[in-house]
């Protein structure tokens, strides 16, 4: 199949809908609390708006998964797309926080099917350099578009706590494109009886727990940071949101470098610059007495963090036989979801026993060191 600039359009903007999962209603929540006066949990619940996709996305991603690799691609990312919409739009229609949270429950089963999907017909379409090219481009794109819909919620959130929800209407335009642009891989009549091919290489299990631990590492920063800034300085949410959306924009464009430096560096090695930058960045963060100087810590853990999700797509999809690459990326998904979710419950006692500055300070050090470590392994592994 030719790669069209039709089909990278299409499945670029497929990507666009998994950041919208928790960015877009992001601003709209102290609005959305104060609209259930009557409700005692209210907070709680809201919260649980913003949180509970990311649960069910890290449940169901292996199931669509497998089903993607049983019965294809496009089927299956069509009728996700389908669900986004109605789900995730729920909360311009439903009066009530429980029936709200649970459209957000299908919103989350929809995410994990796009996200998997995505991701494998990038494997399936694209080779080589190409490949390596869209990879850095895909994450790149989520990164900036994480940035614009966090912006635009923002907009419509000060209107009405409601109308950001009609953001994730935008799903129905991508069904036609992708129905119309994308079409089945080719699958071989024989599923292959090798078990090299159809089992889990042993390696995917150390991109999984890498991936786990980048995530719970990175969701440091987006949790704890608005608490540390209110901490060392008067500054509103606006100049907090600010702040996080720098750090995904400059993450974006670490992305769109990604292909550059992977022509230079090992999988290992951009591992191990990642987890240098976002310990230097953090080792900064700690050191930060006002709202501008948590600047320079942000941006350079943003050029950690972009390297993560390129690395390891391009990795399990170079690894992993057509056969299995569903499995395999809906795997990844899970473990990148479970890595947000477990993130304040890892660090948060860290936190209570000594001080938001002392987390920042303790984690950089153990990822600066583990980088090195990886960095001489590398080295010996190219020796030998």
């Amino acid at each position: 199949m030719k790669n069209t600039a039709l089909v990278k359009s299409t499945i670029l903007f497929c990507s666009m809908m998994t950041v919208m999962a928790g960015a877009t209603i992001a601003p709209s929540l102290p609005e959305m609390t104060n609209a259930f006066p009557n409700n005692p949990s209210a907070e709680t619940l809201v919260k649980l708006v913003l949180t509970i996709p990311g649960l069910f996305i890290a449940l169901t991603s292996p199931i669509s998964g497998w089903f993607i690799d049983k019965f294809g691609r496009i089927k299956l990312l069509a009728s996700m797309l389908f669900l986004y919409a109605a789900a995730g739009s729920s909360g311009l229609y439903l009066n009530t926080l429980i029936e709200i949270i649970i459209g957000r429950v299908f919103l989350g089963v929809a995410v994990g099917g796009i996200m998997t999907t995505a991701v494998a017909l990038i494997g399936d379409y694209f080779e080589g350099d190409e490949r390596q090219q869209f990879i850095g481009t895909q994450a790149g794109i989520m990164a900036l578009s994480g940035t614009l819909f966090i912006s635009l919620g923002g907009v419509l959130a000060d209107i009405s706590w409601r109308y950001p929800f009609a953001i994730y209407l935008l799903a129905l335009v991508a069904v036609p494109m992708v129905l119309l642009f994308l079409k089945e891989p080719i699958r071989t009549a024989n599923i292959s009886k090798n078990q090299d091919k159809t089992s889990i290489p042993k390696l995917a299990w150390t991109i999984f727990i890498i991936s786990f631990i980048g995530m719970i590492t990175f969701y440091l920063m987006p949790v704890q940071t608005p608490f540390l800034m209110q901490e060392i300085s008067s500054v509103g949410s606006k100049e907090t949101g600010f702040a996080i959306a720098t750090v995904m924009l400059v993450g974006g464009v670490t992305s769109f470098q990604y292909p550059k430096l992977k022509r230079r560096f090992t999988h290992y090695q951009i591992y191990a610059l990642t987890f240098l930058f976002m310990g230097i960045g953090y080792l900064l963060i700690s050191t930060a007495n006002s709202y501008a100087m948590t600047f320079p810590g942000l941006l350079i853990s943003g050029l950690g963090a972009g390297l993560l999700m390129p690395n390891s797509n391009l990795c399990l999809v170079t690894m992993a036989s057509p056969e299995i690459r569903g499995k395999v990326l809906g795997l990844l998904t899970t473990f990148i979801f479970l890595g947000q979710f477990a993130s304040p419950l890892f660090f948060q006692p860290l936190i209570d026993a000594t001080s938001i500055k002392s987390g920042f300070l303790y984690l950089s050090i153990a990822m600066i060191f583990t980088s090195f470590v990886v960095l001489l392994r590398n080295k010996r592994l190219i020796k030998n």
